[in-house]
């Protein structure tokens, strides 16, 4: 070994030292146990479960799909748990995910009751936490946290978006909401921005959450003789209030029902379009608004699936969460959710979307009306485009929310 090959030596050995040692950049990704494990915390026995409950799960799925089940060497993985709409049994599930299964993202949560739960959860643990269907806004308020996101509606959203068709509707109005923490802060959202455009709330009753007749309420809300009853509620609860509306021959009597958390392909649950037409509903997300979304629910029905805006706002934030765990090469929350408030979100749910520090993504809103069966052209064709609702318009303004995170940033 001669002078010649001392000197190679030392100068590779420079090479090592002064850069450090030359690796596939796919192996510089760190992500722990080799893996990007997701956790769908969901309603999968009671109201809220919609067919066989398993569309928040193939949503997921999809989103991994697009991947091909990895990002570089590490293996994307999908687990599901039923909270059984209980805030301790969803608190106990998370705190097991994270701290022993290794669970990088919970996701979807429908619950906002079980949402607060796991928030709080993820904020003392440093998890990440990715809400598609829990609505209350104050998880984008005062209840905020580091990397938590709300994707695709929330309280406030439903109500300035219903303010937006009071003009449309009528300008009195009784609200029968559910007596939780959604059904509060929705009914809240609703009566500030009819007010604010010029209607007014004559009445609100609360209703026990799982009630299975709503009839009474239905009957304080004709008496109260509005011209629009909204509805804060969702699943069950929401499906009885139409019911009970129909059987009471409220729409035939000219008043106006607005389910707030309905969405089209849920009108079959509410009794068809005999009982759900006419009315005005707000949505994050339908089909008819470009190629990519009628796209996306052609790959949801064949994937058995339910196009319905929760999934597909659901495959968003996952899918935007994964493309940032690619393009960081972790699983670290901090990395992740940066790249994700920086990089606007283009793809089958919505168009230029922006992640906030507050954990609110704010998106394009939709103000349709449900058709006449005599114009509907089958099961795909079930409402109408009214206006589109720009983003800042439709979302609470972050300055707005009470949110630490933003107080703190100034």
């Amino acid at each position: 070994m001669g002078f010649a090959f001392w000197r190679a030596a030392a100068a590779a050995a420079f090479l090592v030292l002064a850069w450090g040692p030359i690796v596939p950049q796919q192996a510089l990704a760190q992500f722990s146990d080799n893996k990007i494990k997701i956790g769908v915390l969901d309603d999968f026995s009671g109201q809220y479960c919609v067919d066989d409950c398993m569309n928040p799960v193939r949503a997921v799925k999809l989103a991994i799909e697009d991947f091909g089940g990895k990002i570089g060497d590490a293996s994307l993985e999908v687990i599901y748990a039923d909270h059984q709409n209980k805030p301790d049994v969803g608190a106990s599930i998370a705190n097991k995910w994270y701290d022993t299964e290794q669970v990088d993202v919970i996701v979807d949560v429908v619950n906002s009751a079980v949402a607060f739960a796991v928030q709080e959860i993820a904020r003392n643990k440093g998890k990440a936490v990715l809400y598609s269907e829990a609505g209350s806004a104050d998880l984008t308020g005062p209840a905020c946290a580091p990397y938590s996101a709300q994707w695709t509606y929330d309280t406030y959203q439903l109500g300035k978006s219903i303010g937006e068709a009071v003009p449309q509707l009528g300008k009195t109005w009784f609200i029968v909401g559910a007596d939780y923490a959604f059904g509060k802060g929705l009914a809240a959202a609703v009566q500030a921005n009819v007010e604010k455009a010029g209607g007014k709330v004559v009445g609100t009753v609360f209703h026990p959450f799982g009630a299975q007749d709503l009839s009474s309420f239905i009957l304080q809300a004709q008496n109260s003789k509005a011209e629009v009853i909204a509805l804060a509620n969702a699943g069950g609860d929401m499906f009885n209030s139409i019911k009970a509306a129909h059987e009471f021959g409220l729409v035939d009597q000219g008043v106006k029902i607005v389910p707030l958390s309905l969405d089209l392909p849920l009108i079959s649950n509410a009794g068809g379009l005999e009982n759900v037409q006419g009315m005005m509903v707000t949505l994050p997300w339908f089909p008819g608004i470009s190629p990519a979304a009628a796209a996306f629910a052609q790959r949801m029905d064949g994937a058995k699936g339910n196009e319905q805006y929760m999934w597909a706002g659901l495959y968003s934030a996952v899918h935007h969460y994964l493309e940032a765990a690619k393009a960081t090469g972790t699983d670290d929350p901090k990395a992740i959710f940066a790249w994700m408030q920086k990089t606007p979100i283009n793809d089958e749910f919505t168009t230029n979307g922006v992640l906030r520090p507050d954990g609110r993504m704010v998106h394009d809103v939709y103000l349709v009306q449900v058709k006449k069966p005599t114009e509907s052209k089958g099961p795909g064709d079930l409402a109408k485009l009214v206006s589109t609702i720009p983003g800042d318009k439709a979302f609470r303004p972050l300055d707005e929310g009470g949110c630490p995170l933003v107080a703190k940033k100034g």
